[in-house]
């Protein structure tokens, strides 16, 4: 029997409960998992550290640890273990206690993958961190297609931060007019103000002035409501073409 799939939630796992799971990813048996999801599960950094010396790299596609505060050190472990990784698709990391400095490391490992599905909803990238992650995205060819970076702190109330709103929006702008892999990103629950929703507003135009495709971004109500309708209008999906076949009359 070959087992191809774990999944683990809201049920606490110790250290040595990781240890034993990354022993059986070892065996013959359990080499071929390609999806592991961890949520809720009070995963320690030391576990985190031992499961990402023996993760299936070559198989896995998807990967979720949603509601672990791993942290920062968490994610350089899993930059270390992941990078190179072709076949994982799909990576979760909401609500993980992520700081500003995963920015550049979530960055790097979508610059050595092909991730194309990234989730890091409630943590805390703030400005800087966002820009780092985005600067790469807008820079190398990245197959991302779905971004969900609510709740992020991407305000200007963050102390982490010596970038705000707007130029973090700036840099999102410069990913948004030129990429051809995404098509939502989910921007929701930061406070941005206008003059950065306006920035991304003029991202999403200048899509359709380049004749791209749309792409659905998704903003707090809290800012201008002619620039949140603007924004939801150039977002919406674009109706197939092509003209309707004529229905045969009945003889």
């Amino acid at each position: 029997m070959k087992v191809r799939e774990i999944y683990c939630w809201r049920i606490p796992i110790t250290d040595s409960d990781i240890i034993d799971m990354a022993l059986m990813l070892e065996t013959p048996c359990w080499k071929n998992v390609s999806t592991i999801e961890l949520i809720d599960t009070n995963l320690t950094e030391f576990a985190l550290g031992r499961l990402s010396r023996t993760l299936p790299v070559g198989r896995l596609k998807k990967l979720v640890l949603d509601y672990n505060r791993i942290g920062d050190e968490g994610m350089a472990n899993l930059l270390v273990c992941l990078t190179g990784n072709k076949e994982l698709q799909h990576l979760s990391v909401n609500y993980c206690n992520l700081k500003v400095p995963s920015g550049i490391l979530l960055a790097e490992l979508l610059a050595k993958s092909n991730i194309s599905h990234l989730e890091v909803t409630g943590n805390a990238l703030q400005c800087d961190g966002t820009a780092q992650l985005v600067d790469v995205l807008s820079t190398q060819d990245v197959p991302l297609k779905t971004l969900l970076i609510a709740d992020n702190g991407i305000d200007s109330h963050g102390k982490g931060s010596q970038r705000g709103p707007f130029m973090a929006a700036k840099v999102i702008r410069r990913w948004l007019t030129c990429t051809q892999y995404l098509e939502l990103c989910d921007l929701r629950h930061n406070d941005i103000g206008d003059l950065a929703a306006r920035e991304l507003m003029d991202g999403l135009t200048d899509r359709v002035t380049a004749g791209l495709k749309n792409i659905q971004l998704l903003v707090t109500c809290r800012i201008e409501q002619s620039i949140y309708k603007t924004i939801q209008q150039l977002g919406k999906k674009s109706k197939g073409g092509g003209k309707k076949k004529k229905k045969r009359k009945k003889k």
